[in-house]
């Protein structure tokens, strides 16, 4: 599929040649999907090369995320946006070329663009759903919303909680933001499950996870569950979905801070979207 008014449905998956996104993109292509994914891996799957296009992007670099969206967006009518890339914070405070905490950027903020970029150019009676891949962490986050981290303060727990809270936010407030349009997007937490978000990580830690991987939920029964609830009709916009599918709200409650943090965020990345 090359061409913008294909009927074939399509779907962007980001972080899709490893872990969850990997096995997301095999259930999607299965079903009949034509699949765009972004990741760091060169990766083939074989008989499905006329449905399917890898984009290795660089999520540190918001100007090379912009470019690669605008251009997909010429190219597909995306009928499902998955938010999925993802880094543990690097133990010691990393900018990314956009002077930004490593973990904010890659985890967070290139996701906010990407969706921007993309509900800017559906048309108005388009019908569009956007799951983003939480972490039970969430739960751990400061509801002060202080953004971003800093040098000075820099804790990678924190930094790393922070940045998946922030993505149940967006799912809650891209809605609001776009009413014209059929939008339904949601947050999902997958529980502890093996995958390989460790990369940054030093390697003892890389060690102690691959012993502890076996022992925690596999990535296909994870991508299995997002996969089913994608394909429900019914879907509670800024909500998180769990593994069981059991369903909560953001835990931040103050609207006057939450809609701060969106006016902030939406500034940091309106450079990259012109």
């Amino acid at each position: 599929m090359n061409e913008i008014d294909s009927k074939e449905k399509s779907v962007l998956i980001t972080g899709g040649t490893s872990g969850l996104g990997l096995e997301l993109v095999r259930l999607f292509l299965k079903d009949g999907f034509y699949v765009i994914a972004t990741g760091r891996n060169h990766i083939v799957l074989p008989g499905f090369e006329d449905r399917f296009k890898l984009i290795q992007v660089d999520f540190s670099n918001l100007k090379e995320i912009s470019d690669t969206i605008k251009k997909i967006i010429l190219s597909y009518n995306l009928d499902l946006v998955i938010n999925n890339a993802g880094v543990l914070s690097p133990p010691v405070y990393t900018s990314t070329i956009n002077g930004f905490e490593y973990s904010f950027q890659v985890n967070y903020l290139s996701h906010l663009l990407i969706n921007e970029i993309v509900l800017n150019g559906v048309k108005r009676t388009g019908t569009i759903k956007i799951a983003a891949v939480t972490s039970p962490v969430y739960r751990l986050a400061d509801s002060d919303l202080n953004l971003p981290p800093v040098p000075k303060n820099y804790r990678a727990v924190r930094a790393y909680t922070s940045s998946k809270l922030y993505l149940t936010l967006m799912c809650e407030f891209l809605p609001l933001r776009f009413p014209e349009l059929n939008l339904q997007c949601f947050s999902f937490n997958p529980g502890t499950f093996s995958s390989g978000i460790y990369r940054m990580q030093k390697s003892w830690f890389r060690g102690l996870y691959q012993i502890a991987a076996p022992f925690m939920r596999s990535p296909e029964r994870v991508a299995t569950v997002l996969f089913r609830l994608l394909d429900e009709a019914e879907i509670k916009n800024g909500m998180i979905y769990d593994i069981r599918k059991s369903i909560k709200p953001v835990p931040v409650k103050d609207q006057e801070k939450k809609e701060a943090f969106s006016k902030v965020c939406f500034s940091l990345i309106e450079p990259y979207l012109k």
